[in-house]
């Protein structure tokens, strides 16, 4: 790929990890008030800092203007497990750092039998990625071990990795209808959720 082409990495999802209930609820709002994505407002977030509720809400907006009508509509109804999945794409489609990590660590994982994501394999990806990223490359020792939190968090979060010590893999499974909706935005987004 030419580097002109290769999308710019942002690392603001470290403002707001995966948060399910808030996506949920800013979706609850686009389908029951007939909202757009423009018409949500800072306070819809519910979070009590000013400061805080501005940055959450706008990395909310991003990640929500990822998806479709239908994956919003769902996202709002959907059961707890297809909610946090759901925002896990969405969280993917708009930070293609974590997009990327998933796919080239994580789906290469299950795809060897190895369950277990290590600090090893988070640093290779990291130090590849560098080489080609230069605003990874740039974030300071600070951030960086942030990006690396947010990053297991969101997995964590999803339902991906049982939790963030032991990062044991976890495939979820995804009923029909789940895999169709995916699949009728970006098919290729399925192989984020490991299937």
């Amino acid at each position: 790929m030419n580097k002109e082409k290769r999308e710019r990495y942002k690392f603001s999802f470290t403002a707001a990890s995966l948060q399910v209930p808030v996506m949920t609820s800013l979706a609850e709002k686009m389908v029951n008030g007939r909202l757009t994505l423009d018409e949500l407002k800072p306070e819809d977030v519910g979070k009590e800092r000013a400061k805080t509720n501005k940055r959450q809400f706008r990395e909310m907006k991003n990640r929500l203007a990822t998806l479709s009508d239908d994956e919003i509509n769902h996202l709002a109804r959907a059961s707890y497990d297809e909610q946090r999945l759901l925002s896990m794409v969405a969280f993917a489609r708009a930070y293609r750092f974590f997009y990327d990590f998933v796919i080239d660590v994580v789906v290469e994982k299950v795809a060897l039998f190895d369950i277990t994501l290590t600090d090893m394999d988070y640093n290779v990806f990291f130090s590849r990625v560098a080489a080609d990223h230069p605003e990874a490359d740039k974030l300071t020792s600070l951030t960086q071990k942030k990006v690396r939190q947010y990053t297991f968090k969101v997995l964590e979060q999803a339902g991906l990795i049982n939790n963030v010590k032991e990062r044991i893999i976890q495939v979820p499974q995804l009923s029909i209808a789940f895999t169709s909706l995916i699949s009728a935005t970006r098919p290729q987004d399925l192989r984020l959720l490991l299937n």
